[in-house]
């Protein structure tokens, strides 16, 4: 099978169970053995990530994987049009038995620099979770924290209690402030910040050499995410690109530059559509579309550019995403 953006992957053989993944021209394991269970993390996920309001769209013929600001609401909203399926909650990854089968799985990429861009602008308008956990305290979860675990609780509680809300508001005041938005972006690639953004990231052992949109990629995409909080399996950048290529469970990626296209290529390698479902896909108006006055070009300098471009390496390189030119 091929994995990649605007690629996709051959009719399954369902006899076999097993799955032959490639990227970038780098062959991957089958996928046939389940992650191991530890602790109370049965997705072999962080456990920041397991929490309520996490899910996927999930059909007998396909599993479709959304992460964050990728046209993922919009490909799930087309998927419950052409699949007769389940949108289980957003933005969750899938679980060891599922990853196991020989279910066919389906998620959505984009260029990081362009990802970046809207996440702050997403933001900026009063949305999203992760502008939530920068601009407010979060003791009620310290609190929980606490009692599971004193030690790392009461961490947590000082650390909300120091966390500068007022530097994040300041970043979230306009979209049309590029300076902002430079100086929010160094802030969420500061790696003394990492526990500010919440979802596991700031416990892992790869904040130094590996961007947010890049974590949740891993997270999302990846079989054996418990490993990211391992130092002794992903120490350094290398260590990192061999996981990925190891534990990218995803058949099939769809590119939200060529989205509507992409979706249909994805669909075609399990069942034909009929010119109507075409129709549907290429002229279907997306939705959660960022509305700025000003291009990409504006809000990136040099250095802004080289920041994006060291710290999610990894997807750049995997789906050759070139920077604002």
């Amino acid at each position: 099978m091929l994995c990649g953006g605007g690629l996709g992957a051959p009719p399954k053989l369902p006899s076999t169970g097993q799955r032959d993944l490639v990227t970038v021209g780098m062959a991957h394991p089958a996928r046939t053995t389940s992650q191991s269970v530890e602790g109370s993390i049965a997705t072999g996920l962080p456990a920041g990530l397991l929490h309520k309001g996490l899910t996927m769209f999930r059909c007998d013929q396909l599993t479709y994987i959304q992460m964050q600001k990728t046209g993922c609401t919009h490909i799930a909203s087309l998927l419950s049009e052409l699949f007769d399926g389940e949108r289980i909650g957003k933005h969750n990854a899938a679980k060891p038995d599922q990853i196991a089968s020989d279910q066919y799985f389906v998620s959505s990429i984009r260029n990081p620099w362009d990802w970046y861009l809207s996440l702050w602008t997403f933001g900026v308008a009063g949305n999203g979770g992760l502008r939530g956990r920068l601009t407010n305290r979060q003791y009620s979860r310290a609190l929980k924290s606490a009692a599971r675990d004193p030690l790392s609780g009461l961490s947590s509680v000082v650390r909300e209690l120091f966390k500068g809300i007022g530097l994040w508001e300041d970043v979230y005041d306009s979209t049309d402030s590029v300076e902002s938005f430079r100086k929010w972006l160094k802030l969420l690639h500061d790696p003394r910040r990492a526990n500010q953004l919440g979802e596991g990231y700031g416990n892992t052992t790869i904040t130094g050499f590996c961007g947010f949109m890049t974590y949740r990629y891993l997270y999302l995409c990846c079989q054996n995410a418990k490993h990211l909080n391992d130092a002794r399996v992903i120490g350094n950048y290398s260590d990192l690109v061999r996981f990925e290529r190891t534990n990218c469970y995803i058949d099939f990626f769809v590119r939200q530059e060529s989205l509507e296209t992409d979706l249909c290529s994805a669909i075609e390698k399990i069942r034909q559509l009929t010119m109507e479902e075409k129709k549907l896909i290429l002229d279907a108006k997306r939705s959660n579309a960022s509305l700025r006055s000003l291009s990409i070009l504006d809000y990136y300098d040099s250095e802004s550019i080289d920041l994006i471009g060291h710290r999610d390496r990894l997807l750049i390189d995997k789906f050759n995403y070139s920077p604002p030119s």
